[in-house]
């Protein structure tokens, strides 16, 4: 039994097994016993099911039941008549509170007409729910990381315990801060002459790691699938391309209505473009980087590639700045 998600819904729904042994209410506990014999059904039989002319479920003989019968006893007297079902559009929520509480080992799976489809079994249920469970628990796990929050933190959480843990992450914040701030005293003499270049520091370092996080989560959800990492690359640093054409032109026009030079302008656009493309790129390579050599993607998503977009984005800014306008 697989599960697909329900778009738009936090659920899934289950796509059941058509393995069943389906007999007539007029054949006899013999005739099943044959049909069961000549069967090449690969999992656990445990009730044979009861159609009538058109289709539709009329009963359920359980395994046991049939075995012990007589040879000539018709199923329609020993069969258990109006049987529980479930539909073949149920969500898996309603499996599971069938198996829950009628505590039966499978169901009958009907159409909207009433007639027998197939059978949703506990077993398949169980290692479906579980996979399920497991891939995402492994997407949470993958989100928390990136946003500097490991695991340890949910076992036997303490104040110290979560500080000590988030504090490594921390220090990328802190290293890129003072490395940025080195960065802005090297240009001190330009922000002097052109004050109006501090006014859109926020927004290219917030666009580039804006950027950085999105390129970081696609990469992760599609590492362990059958992508080309090198085309993954490529379709992210176009996407950050088309990003940064759009940001910064918008940008570009803001600062001529507002600061009237255009030398800066086009620095400003320049500055978005490029940091967007950089973002973009870091934040897809050095996931597929950190597998490559063995080490775990996830921990270098946000605080390293973040730490590394700032820097850069402000070197290009304050330098194309320095550069253009004088």
């Amino acid at each position: 039994m697989l599960f697909r998600k329900k778009p738009g819904k936090n659920k899934f729904e289950f796509k059941f097994s058509a393995e069943m042994l389906a007999v007539s209410s007029d054949d006899t506990a013999q005739a099943a016993l044959e049909l069961i014999r000549n069967s090449n059904l690969t999992g656990n039989i445990y009730y044979c099911y009861v159609t009538d002319k058109e289709g539709k479920l009329a009963g359920v003989v359980p395994i046991r039941r049939l075995i012990t019968a007589h040879k000539e006893t018709k199923i329609s007297d020993i069969m258990v008549r109006n049987p529980i079902r479930l539909t073949a559009d149920s969500s898996a929520d309603t499996a599971l509170e069938f198996f829950l509480f009628y505590k039966f080992i499978a169901f009958p799976v009907v159409d909207e007409h009433g007639k027998l489809v197939g059978i949703a079994r506990a077993n398949d249920f169980i290692e479906d729910t579980l996979a399920i469970e497991e891939k995402t628990e492994h997407e949470r796990d993958d989100l928390l990381k990136i946003i500097g929050i490991q695991l340890e933190e949910f076992r036997k959480p303490t104040v110290l315990k979560s500080a000590f843990l988030r504090f490594p992450y921390l220090l990328f914040n802190i290293s890129s801060g003072l490395a940025c701030a080195f960065i802005t005293k090297l240009f001190g003499r330009t922000l002097e002459e052109f004050i109006f270049i501090a006014f859109f520091i926020t927004i290219i370092l917030g666009l580039a790691e804006s950027i950085g996080t999105q390129a970081v989560a696609v990469t992760l959800s599609c590492l362990d699938k059958t992508i080309k990492l090198r085309r993954l690359v490529v379709y992210e640093v176009l996407v950050g391309t088309k990003m940064g054409l759009l940001c910064g032109g918008l940008l570009y026009f803001v600062s001529i209505f507002w600061i009237g030079n255009r030398d800066f302008s086009l620095v400003l656009f320049l500055t978005i473009l490029l940091t967007l493309i950089n973002a973009s790129f870091l934040g897809c390579s050095l996931p597929i980087l950190f597998k490559k050599i063995g080490a775990n993607p996830a921990h270098a998503s946000c605080p390293l590639v973040l730490a590394i977009a700032d820097i850069i984005s402000l070197t290009s800014y304050f330098s194309l700045g320095t550069y253009m306008l004088k």
